[in-house]
């Protein structure tokens, strides 16, 4: 429960704490507070920043209200935690907040979810499911132990394969590290981190840091870490800033402005790098100066765990082809076609969840609740039995980011609920065919290319 209130309790206006700029403010001021609000009390979380669990994901919601999203994410028993860091309460005449009557549904649907058992996850679901995808990593194994050796197509087979393998272990270490199947959290983390640092190479620490993030500031320019990567793929028209007070003569030498005014043509041939870039970045982040960028109050505690999960990823996956392919060219084949395979199936996933919907700046996103912005940001796929399997359920995007501790195989229960209250209120909810959404997003950069280019010819 919320801190309670004393006669002598310092109040504010929500007009005090909302403020865009709060973080950057702080930051240059050692002694300046870190405010946010939460069930309308106010919370100086300055000096929790290094002991939060989810890392410097926190820092998203300095100035804002972050009722929902802390709500969303915390168990109940991390009222009590909060509840060291109160400072005071909104004033009684100023606790309305815009689409204050469209949350306050998504909350009542959230509870009615519980109580009928839809956070509930089937452990005989996600069982299958990491079976499944153990079948597939020994499938090729075999394949390659079998004939790699001696047969160009069976590396080919065997490294496309455990591409796959790759996509399906990221979908399941995403539903582990969210807590939808065990609510107990050392076994999601532990799952976790064979699933995405063993099976996959992905780093659990790094992954929850970027993608904890994502959640609490979906595509908001500027802070969300999944749209952040301009040059190579640039998703809004906030992004081209930059360009605007480079004079024209120097424009067309920019690589980054080249790199724009092409993206669509790189599209896939960036894809196929994804999944090295990424297993590079985890490596980078669990080492000992891996966060040395950051402040050291927002480094995130690495295990040794995990630190020896990648090293056993990598030992597996040299191995198997430095023991089983004899030829230099056919194991830089298998290396390419693996990584290639699984960039593109994963970044294919994750373009379809968000990119080519709006991009909110910072301004608006203080003005917007919490349950709005993940709604309008994401796009739904039409449910099948390949879409629910190639996407590891995130064809739902919309409720995923609701409800993001719901196992996956619920989700299909609560999407009318959901699209109803959107029709309701006139919240914005897209879904639509994996064609047509990859096509909305070869469309969104084409707009910015054009954008681009338009700044070029400006005088």
């Amino acid at each position: 429960m919320a801190t309670e209130a004393s006669p002598s309790t310092k109040l504010f206006t929500r007009a005090e704490i909302l403020n865009v700029n709060a973080l950057a403010d702080a930051k240059n001021d050692a002694d300046a507070p870190f405010l946010m609000i939460i069930d309308n009390k106010v919370y100086d979380v300055r000096e929790f920043v290094p002991d939060h669990p989810g890392g410097s994901v926190i820092l998203t919601h300095v100035g804002k209200d972050g009722t929902d999203v802390f709500e969303t994410f915390h168990p109940e028993s991390a009222w009590e935690s909060l509840a060291n860091f109160y400072v005071g309460d909104i004033a009684e005449g100023d606790r309305e907040i815009k689409n204050g009557d469209f949350a306050a549904e998504v909350r009542k649907l959230r509870d009615l979810f519980r109580e009928l058992g839809y956070y509930d996850s089937s452990k005989a679901y996600y069982a299958f499911k990491v079976s499944f995808n153990m079948t597939l990593w020994a499938l090729s194994a075999y394949i390659v132990a079998r004939w790699g050796q001696e047969s160009t197509l069976a590396n080919i087979v065997s490294a496309s394969i455990l591409g796959v393998f790759w996509q399906q272990c990221g979908w399941l270490a995403h539903d582990f590290l969210h807590h939808q199947v065990f609510q107990d959290r050392f076994w999601g983390d532990l799952f976790g981190a064979f699933l995405g640092g063993v099976c996959q190479g992905f780093s659990s620490s790094w992954w929850k840091d970027k993608h904890n993030t994502h959640h609490a500031a979906p595509n908001v320019h500027g802070e969300d870490p999944d749209i952040d990567t301009h040059p190579l793929l640039t998703w809004s028209e906030h992004a081209l800033e930059m360009f605007s007070d480079v004079p024209d003569e120097e424009l067309t030498q920019l690589w980054s402005r080249f790199m724009v005014l092409n993206q669509t043509w790189f599209y896939f041939p960036i894809l196929s790098f994804a999944r090295l870039s990424w297993c590079i970045q985890s490596v980078l982040f669990v080492l000992p100066s891996g966060q040395a960028h950051k402040p050291s109050g927002a480094r995130v505690p690495i295990s040794l765990v995990e630190q020896l999960s990648l090293a056993m990823h990598w030992t597996w996956y040299l191995g198997t082809m430095f023991l089983f392919i004899k030829n230099p060219l056919n194991i830089f084949l298998y290396f390419v076609v693996s990584q290639a395979v699984c960039g593109n199936l994963l970044a294919l996933v994750f373009s379809l969840n968000h990119n080519g919907m709006p991009v909110i700046s910072k301004e608006e996103a203080v003005e917007m609740d919490f349950f709005t912005k993940q709604i309008i940001t994401g796009r739904d796929v039409h449910p099948s039995l390949f879409a629910n399997w190639f996407t590891g359920g995130l064809n739902y995007q919309i409720e995923h980011h609701l409800f993001p501790s719901m196992p996956r195989h619920n989700f299909h229960k609560i999407q009318p609920a959901v699209a109803s209250l959107c029709k309701k209120y006139g919240v914005r909810y897209h879904t639509t065919g994996m064609i047509d959404g990859t096509m909305e997003v070869f469309s969104r950069l084409n707009e910015v290319s054009r954008a681009a280019a338009k700044l070029g010819k400006s005088t």
